[in-house]
């Protein structure tokens, strides 16, 4: 037997300006839970989804205190939030279960929060992090341990603060060194943050985006739902690469700044030294200095830094007045052993 509800059904509300679908059934049940409940989400689906505009018409639309993390700079920037690393101010070294280092009797004086970031620690009501397929489980249990820690509630996961997880496990995954694996496979049976030992006492909802957005075109979809899945065929292959085109070392005097992306680090630093070595000027190397207790398998970028002028540099730290902020490009335009000027996209 069926009756009709009296209650009026909650409805996603948006102007024109959100670009969002308010009949996307996943959107509205997302919603909901978020609004409605402190239920913690995970929101995933395939690329073109839909999972960043949802999450810019949360942070536009949410009445609750909240705060966008990522794991990384560039990744930050894009959803408007900050790096879980620079927010909760987390090592840089794997942080196993029983680290000494953060023990209950000495994880605030390990840590040394400030007042201001502990009062907002406890007010926070909603803590969103995207691109989290590439956080670590070490480094969920971590969170866990230090929302539970400074908001003076250790009884509940994450200190009773509400989670959403935004993210496609099939797309990046943690970046791990040899002895960082090593280390965590001791003590989990994978890096992926939902090997988090803190998900053991969550109800975690999964909650998965379908309906495609970015691309209309039915063949095209199903390529990159093979690509995916990793089961492209030959002939997927050989349509992407006549889609190639090929890339020429820098002009000297060339507007724009390019990025290349690669998979592996080697490939990364073989282009960046052969564009170096194309360029006709004088090199300049400049030595880090490693201060008090940091691991060189951490470094954010080389020791050892050779850069001429003309070169293209991104930056990795964000400046205190958001001039520039970890991914922005630029162009070295003046260098000496005293000086470094650098050009940004911006032609600031």
């Amino acid at each position: 037997m069926a009756k009709k509800s009296s209650r009026p059904a909650r409805r996603i509300v948006a102007d024109r300006n959100d670009n969002i679908d308010l009949d996307n059934p996943e959107f509205i049940k997302a919603w909901e839970l978020l609004q409605h409940t402190k239920q913690s989400i995970f929101l995933t689906g395939k690329a073109g989804t839909g999972k960043s505009t949802f999450l810019r018409y949360i942070t536009a639309h949410t009445r609750k205190k909240y705060v966008v993390l990522a794991p990384t700079g560039i990744a930050a920037v894009n959803v408007g939030g900050v790096t879980l690393h620079s927010f909760f101010r987390i090592p840089f070294k794997p942080i196993v279960p029983g680290d000494p280092d953060f023990a209950p009797n000495r994880i605030k004086e390990r840590m040394k929060y400030p007042g201001s970031l502990v009062k907002l620690i406890r007010e926070l009501e909603l803590i969103i992090i995207d691109e989290i397929s590439m956080v670590r489980a070490d480094i969920i249990d971590f969170v866990d341990l230090l929302l539970r820690t400074y908001s003076g509630n250790q009884r509940e996961p994450f200190g009773g603060k509400q989670l959403l997880f935004v993210g496609d496990v099939f797309q990046l995954e943690p970046v791990l060194t040899g002895d960082m694996r090593d280390i965590l496979r001791k003590f989990y049976r994978d890096a992926f943050f939902f090997s988090a030992h803190a998900f053991d006492r969550i109800n975690l909802v999964p909650i998965e985006l379908r309906k495609i957005y970015r691309q209309s075109q039915g063949e095209f979809v199903e390529l990159l739902d093979r690509i995916r899945m990793g089961a492209a065929t030959a002939a997927d292959i050989s349509r992407l690469n006549s889609r190639c085109v090929a890339l020429s070392l820098p002009v000297e005097g060339e507007e724009k700044p390019t990025m290349t992306l690669a998979s592996r680090r080697d490939m990364v630093d073989q282009i960046n030294e052969s564009r170096l070595e194309a360029i006709d000027k004088p090199v300049f190397t400049f030595i880090g200095e490693i201060k008090k207790d940091f691991p060189e398998n951490s470094l954010p970028t080389d020791l050892e830094l050779s850069l001429k002028e003309g070169a293209q540099v991104v930056f990795i730290k964000n400046s205190p007045d958001r001039f520039w902020v970890n991914g922005t490009i630029g162009t070295v335009t003046t260098i000496t052993q005293d000086l470094l000027e650098v050009r940004l996209e911006n032609g600031e």
